[in-house]
């Protein structure tokens, strides 16, 4: 007797002790789940992001632009809603996770009670709580009954509703792919980020919107920078820096960086004058020590994009930083130090309301996809390849738009809206890579030191034509029509069949070249390293159009716009028109 009172005991203790915890989680769920409710219902009815006090302070700076006093005032409002909204939100990743937990237990619990309904009850009870397997019974039919409406709860706060940032992140309706997200800026006044065809009418990156093609009318073939003939204006380069100037609406953007000091320039196109000069410093995991790099490098090499609203900077610590147009600081953080020899030195791309950063080196490399507005992470793609030193090449192949990445071992595909890997070849072994990829008619062309020069259909991702005896190692070559022009790093243009890669010619220099090809009104424009424009037409056999000098080294990439290009050298930035 003795024995079954024990079991008895011991049954009902452990069942009261699961059924106390399947409860206990039950009542948790449903108050997180309550929490979760109001905490959306609070947001939705607040609108932090557009606030009535916010709105009007925005509505007042329209009538009075300058008020910088206004001005101060909404950003102070702005950021105090956005952490409001993001506070929120924290809290319901947080809450959903907790919810979610508390629903495991619970179920978990009130399942482990069905063990209990193989035993008997025991016939040497009179207390009704005794009967376990009554009980086993009615937690059963709780546990399905509680475990709906908490599921209906769950469903509810995991609908999705449209927060004030979520439709700016938005494209418009009827945008397509590649209609303008509209973001808030800093001010807090609603600004709609580039279209494209405003990025057709600026240069915004690395190349251009064009892959290197500008549109442009009435540029210059002569010019002397030691006489200033045909120089429209120059301006010194406060720091040094291997970055192409960019240019967005009567205004150009580049950097320069020293092993003390990292800054962010914005110069007026009309006649050169710093509009403003900002440090970037105090990035949080920055680097106490920078590391090393090699002249031919530097510090600042990587050159910026803007997507209409902001500006944006890399340099060769790691640290990424966004401004507004008018240089106030938007956001700024430390991507990790770049493991690399020579020195970081892939560009930035802006795609609709990403930011895209090739991050290629020794050790756990990535594409990154970051939010233009917030620098938040969108999403981050790993990749298990070599360093590179190349630049993203973001292209429409008819069908869709990749993002394609060249590195050591092979080139790479990707999706840019969300880094999935769309298609890769495996090509560019043990090469040092400094190009970056040319896509034209349907090709795609790759190279690297040490490596060779190779033409990829993107359709069947095969090689189509290989050639391992002249090609680019730094600057990216430049295709038009059936031929394919480089400039090689240690002297010399070189041209082939862009179809079937014969050389058709080769022309010696004295120089090499680091900067790339510009192709503007059917004529290339090619920077030496020592300064000298080499300008040609295209075609199956050398046709030079005029040598103009700079007056110093040349080992950037130019802009080109309307009537002018705009160059930079070791030691000063030159606008060249007529």
């Amino acid at each position: 007797m003795r024995v079954v009172e024990y079991k008895k005991s011991t049954a009902t203790l452990s069942y009261r002790v699961i059924k106390g915890a399947g409860l206990v989680a039950g009542v948790f769920s449903l108050i997180v789940c309550g929490l979760l409710i109001a905490n959306n219902l609070s947001l939705k009815k607040t609108d932090p992001i557009h606030s009535p006090a916010l709105l009007k302070l925005v509505e007042q700076l329209k009538t009075d632009p300058k008020n910088e006093e206004l001005r101060e005032e909404i950003r102070e409002l702005d950021h105090i809603a956005r952490r409001a909204f993001f506070t929120s939100q924290h809290f319901n990743r947080l809450g959903i996770g907790l919810l979610i937990g508390g629903l495991i237990i619970m179920v978990v619990a009130f399942k482990a009670l069905e063990n209990y309904k193989l035993e008997p009850p025991y016939p040497d009870s009179s207390d009704p709580k005794d009967d376990i397997v009554e009980d086993a019974k009615w937690a059963r039919k709780s546990v399905a009954a509680a475990g709906l409406v908490l599921a209906g709860f769950a469903l509810m706060i995991a609908l999705p509703w449209e927060s004030p940032l979520d439709k700016e992140d938005r494209d418009p309706p009827g945008g397509g792919g590649n209609a303008p997200a509209v973001k808030t800026p800093p001010s807090g006044a609603p600004v709609a980020t580039a279209t494209p065809e405003e990025r057709l009418e600026n240069w915004a990156g690395f190349l251009g919107p064009e892959s290197g093609r500008a549109r442009t009318s009435g540029l210059p073939t002569e010019w002397d920078g030691e006489s200033d003939a045909g120089i429209r204006w120059k301006t010194a380069v406060p720091l040094p820096g291997f970055n192409s100037p960019i240019l967005w609406k009567e205004r150009m953007y580049f950097s320069g960086a020293d092993k003390s000091a990292q800054e962010v320039y914005c110069l007026d196109l009309k006649n050169g004058e710093m509009l403003w000069k900002k440090a970037v410093r105090d990035v949080p995991g920055s680097p106490a020590t920078p590391p090393k790099v090699t002249r031919d490098t530097g510090y600042a090499a990587a050159t910026m994009a803007t997507d209409g609203v902001r500006v944006f900077a890399i340099f060769a610590t790691g640290d990424l930083v966004a401004f507004d147009l008018d240089g106030t600081q938007v956001w700024a953080k430390n991507l990790g130090v770049p493991d690399i020899s020579y020195g970081y030195s892939s560009s930035l791309v802006v795609h609709e309301n990403l930011l895209l950063i090739q991050f290629d080196h020794r050790e756990d490399s990535f594409l990154f996809g970051l939010d233009s507005a917030t620098g938040q992470m969108r999403w981050k793609t790993p990749r298990k390849l070599g360093p590179s030193w190349s630049s993203p090449a973001l292209i429409n192949t008819g069908e869709r738009v990749e993002v394609i990445l060249s590195a050591s071992g092979a080139v790479v595909s990707y999706d840019p809206k969300n880094g999935k890997e769309l298609w890769r070849c495996e090509c560019l072994e043990r090469a040092e890579v400094a190009p970056s990829p040319t896509f034209a008619d349907g090709l795609l062309y790759v190279s690297g030191d040490r490596a060779k020069l190779c033409a990829i259909d993107v359709k069947t991702h095969q090689i189509v034509w290989t050639n391992e005896d002249l090609m680019p190692d730094v600057s990216t070559p430049m295709v038009v029509g059936d031929y394919l022009i480089a400039g090689l790093g240690g002297g010399g243009i070189v041209c082939y069949n862009a179809k079937t890669g014969k050389e058709l010619w080769f022309e010696d220099t004295d120089d090499g070249f680091y900067a790339s090809p510009i192709l503007a009104e059917n004529r290339i424009y090619m920077l030496d390293r020592a300064g000298i424009m080499h300008i040609i037409t295209p075609g199956p056999k050398l046709e030079v159009i005029g040598t103009p000098s700079l007056g110093e080294e040349g080992n950037c990439t130019g802009a080109f716009l309307g009537d002018s290009l705009y160059l930079r050298g070791t030691d000063n930035i030159y606008c060249i028109g007529p």
